[in-house]
C-alpha cells in the first residue's frame, strides 16, 4: 500500500513539473524514467541529442525498473526504461530494446587477503551460500588455496590466514538488476536475503566495506575503474568466463540483460518521441554516431540491437510501427 502511496505522489509531482516548466518555456517537457542503471547512459544521450534539437526539454526520473511501466500507460512518461526482459500486452504499447548490458558480480578485497591478482571465478553455488545463508561465511572457505601449484597461478583464491567474512549487498526492492541477480545467479525470482545491506545506487554498491559481495550493470565499469576509492573492488568471472563487451555480444558471458524500453502509441508529444527514437536507433540520422559512440567499451560497454536487420525479431513491431508503409522483410515483418 505504501508502495502505491509514494508511486501516487511521485506522479503528482511529476505532472506539476511538466505543467510548470511547459508554461515557463512555452515548448513541451519530454520526460523519461525507470531503471536506475539506464539513467547514466540516458542523460548522456539526452545531454548529446538537445545540443541539436531544441524543440522539447528532457528530463529522465530514477525511480527503478518497476515504477517505468504506469507512468508510460497514464502518458506521463515519453519513455518508459527497465533494466531487465519486459514484454507489454498492452494493444497501445510497444515494447523494445535499446542494448545488452552485463550485470557483474563485484567483491571488495584488499591485496592482503588475495593470493594473487586474478578474478575470483564465481558460480550460482558459491554466491548461494553467501546470499542465503544466515550463518557466518568466510571467503577463504569459498575461494581456498588450490593445492596444485600449477593451479595456484591460473585460478583467483583467498589466503589461508584471512579472516574476512562474506558482507552481501544487494539492490532496492523494484530494481531491474535486483530481478536479474535473482533469477539468474541464485535461480529464484522470489530469493530472500534480509540480512544483506540495501543500496540504491552503483556508486553505493562499489563503496561496499571490505569482504563485501554486490553486483551491478557492467555498463558502469568505466566509473568502478576509475575512482580511486574503488581500488579495492574487482570484477569476478562467471562460469569462468570474464564479463566484457565481446562476451556479451557473443552471450558466451550469461549474466546479460536488456535496457529495455516502453512506448505507448497513443502518446500526446508524439513528434519529439518519434524524433528521439529515430535518433536511437536510425543509422542515417545526422545525430546516430552519438549513439555509436556511446555504446563502446570505453564508454558504457553496451552492445547496441538495431531495430531492424535483426534476427532475433526483437524490435520488429518498433520498426513496423515507425514504418508503416514499408514492405516487410523476413527480418523485418510488419506484425
Amino acid at each position: 500500500m505504501w508502495q502505491k502511496r509514494i508511486l501516487g505522489s511521485l506522479w503528482i509531482i511529476t505532472m506539476l513539473i511538466i505543467v510548470i516548466v511547459t508554461f515557463v518555456n512555452n515548448k513541451p517537457y519530454f520526460i523519461m524514467g525507470g531503471s536506475t542503471s539506464v539513467s547514466p547512459l540516458m542523460n548522456t544521450l539526452m545531454a548529446d541529442y538537445t545540443e541539436n534539437h531544441k524543440d522539447a526539454d528532457f528530463t529522465y526520473n530514477s525511480l527503478g525498473s518497476d515504477a517505468a511501466i504506469i507512468p508510460v500507460e497514464k502518458g506521463m512518461f515519453g519513455i518508459g526504461w527497465l533494466s531487465k526482459e519486459y514484454t507489454t500486452t498492452n494493444p497501445n504499447q510497444i515494447s523494445f530494446v535499446l542494448s545488452l548490458d552485463g550485470m557483474i558480480l563485484v567483491y571488495n578485497l584488499p591485496p592482503s587477503e588475495l593470493g594473487n591478482n586474478i578474478p575470483l571465478n564465481f558460480n550460482q553455488t558459491i554466491v548461494k551460500k553467501m546470499y542465503l545463508t544466515n550463518s557466518n561465511v568466510y571467503w577463504k572457505d569459498l575461494f581456498p588455496k588450490p593445492q596444485d601449484p600449477i593451479q595456484q597461478d591460473k585460478q583467483g583464491w583467498i589466503k589461508p590466514t584471512s579472516t574476512l567474512k562474506v558482507l552481501t549487498y544487494t539492490r532496492e526492492n523494484g530494481s531491474g538488476t535486483r530481478d536479474v541477480f535473482n533469477e539468474k545467479v541464485l535461480g529464484n525470482k522470489a530469493a530472500y536475503y534480509p540480512q544483506a545491506t540495501t543500496v540504491n545506487s552503483s556508486t553505493q554498491m562499489f563503496n561496499m566495506a571490505p569482504g563485501g559481495i554486490g553486483y551491478s550493470s557492467y555498463s558502469d565499469k568505466k566509473q568502478l575503474i576509475s575512482n580511486p576509492l574503488f581500488t579495492n573492488v574487482r570484477m569476478g568471472d562467471w562460469g569462468n568466463v570474464t564479463p566484457s563487451l565481446d562476451t556479451i555480444k557473443n552471450k558466451t558471458y550469461t549474466l546479460a540483460r536488456p535496457f529495455t524500453g516502453l512506448i505507448n502509441t497513443k502518446y500526446k508529444q508524439m513528434n519529439t518521441l518519434v524524433k528521439f527514437l529515430k535518433f536511437l536507433f536510425d543509422p542515417s540520422n545526422p545525430n546516430h554516431n552519438i549513439v555509436d559512440t556511446a555504446f563502446n567499451e570505453d564508454n558504457y560497454a553496451q552492445a547496441a540491437v538495431p531495430w531492424d536487420d535483426d534476427p532475433s525479431g526483437v524490435n520488429d513491431k518498433l520498426y513496423a510501427w515507425l514504418h508503416p508503409h514499408h514492405t516487410p522483410s523476413p527480418s523485418n515483418p510488419v506484425i
